[in-house]
């Protein structure tokens, strides 16, 4: 296992006070789902979580949701995932970014469609936000926290969204792989030195569905929510269109080496989540019908329906759910598509 994937040693997990987590996957535009979601649960200012995880996508609605900026992310998924400077096939034949996401946080350092980083820290408190990423080199995933400081926050999530050949060799994280940056804390104890100059490809390859990490770091109430339907068992919809895209340009046996990858760790962890331990609650959370959008191209109204279909979930979560009680008798694993 890799040094930096746990932060907090299993005997210091088991001592802790059980944790509630909240999981984004990603999916690319089909995130929207996950914004509608979040954006229904900012409405009754519903956060109860001590642990985050986002992967790709994930991460940055994760990002948006503790920084109270509802409707943020589904006002970037329409407006500048759909640009024609963000998404071009064709650039890919003259050596530049298929997907350009240095373009796209460049714009969210713009006034108006500024991420507020500050009140994203102050509302994490002394909770814990990861954002997955994956090691080019040694293909393993690393779990990544922002100091607070905008723009490493802004290169963790452009590293967890750089999926392989969109987006060429990955993003480097250099300064920032530092003690807070690369959850440094096991490596200390393990007396080996970070790969600092490494590049950091989209966490889904590595950590798509990250739920037993959620597990081993004390968490025993895990929140899902998924961009896939709800009967998904093998490929998730970001790797069939990347898979096109492969295929298409007859590039690179290695990018189908991380679709591979990703496939099996993907299996890993529905098999823990149809086998969970006994001592967990596993909560999935699922459009309650088949979402309309894409990894990319999606239609505008395509993107509107799916965030519709995200606050339905969203808000009938809520109505399921008391904030204040939570039953520590529960060890099965529920798994709910909301109507």
């Amino acid at each position: 296992m890799n040094s930096l994937n746990n932060v907090i040693p299993n005997s210091v997990n088991k001592a802790a006070l059980p944790k509630i987590a909240l999981i984004a996957e990603g999916g690319g535009q089909r995130g929207i789902f996950t914004a509608g979601v979040l954006d229904a649960w900012l409405e009754q200012d519903y956060d109860p979580f001590d642990l985050f995880i986002g992967t790709s996508a994930g991460s940055q609605n994760l990002t948006s949701f503790l920084a109270r900026q509802k409707g943020y992310a589904k006002r970037l998924i329409r407006g500048l995932s759909r640009n024609k400077n963000f998404f071009q096939l064709g650039r890919g034949l003259i050596g530049k970014h298929i997907m350009d996401l240095d373009w796209y946080f460049d714009k969210t350092t713009e006034v108006n469609r500024s991420l507020d980083f500050k009140t994203a820290k102050s509302n994490l408190g002394d909770r814990e936000l990861l954002i997955t990423a994956t090691n080019s080199r040694d293909r393993k995933p690393y779990f990544l926290a922002p100091t607070g400081e905008s723009k490493q926050w802004r290169e963790l999530l452009k590293a967890s969204s750089a999926l392989p050949f969109l987006y060429k060799q990955g993003v480097k994280l250099t300064p920032w792989m530092n003690t807070l940056a690369a959850n440094e804390a096991e490596l200390a104890l393990e007396q080996v030195e970070p790969a600092i100059a490494d590049f950091y490809l989209d966490g889904g390859l590595a950590a798509p569905l990250p739920v037993r990490e959620a597990y081993n770091r004390g968490a025993r109430k895990i929140v899902v929510i998924r961009t896939v339907d709800i009967n998904f068992q093998v490929q998730s919809a970001w790797v069939n269109k990347l898979r096109a895209f492969v295929r298409a340009s007859g590039y690179c046996p290695k990018t189908i080496d991380y679709l591979l990858q990703h496939e099996q760790a993907y299996q890993e962890e529905l098999e823990f989540i149809a086998n969970p331990p006994e001592d967990v609650e596993i909560i999935q959370i699922f459009a309650t019908e088949k979402l309309h959008s894409k990894l990319l191209g999606s239609s505008d109204n395509d993107l509107r329906f799916d965030h519709k279909l995200g606050l339905q979930a969203g808000r009938a979560y809520l109505a399921e759910q008391n904030p204040q009680i939570w039953d520590h008798s529960h060890n099965q694993a529920l798994q709910y598509c909301y109507n």
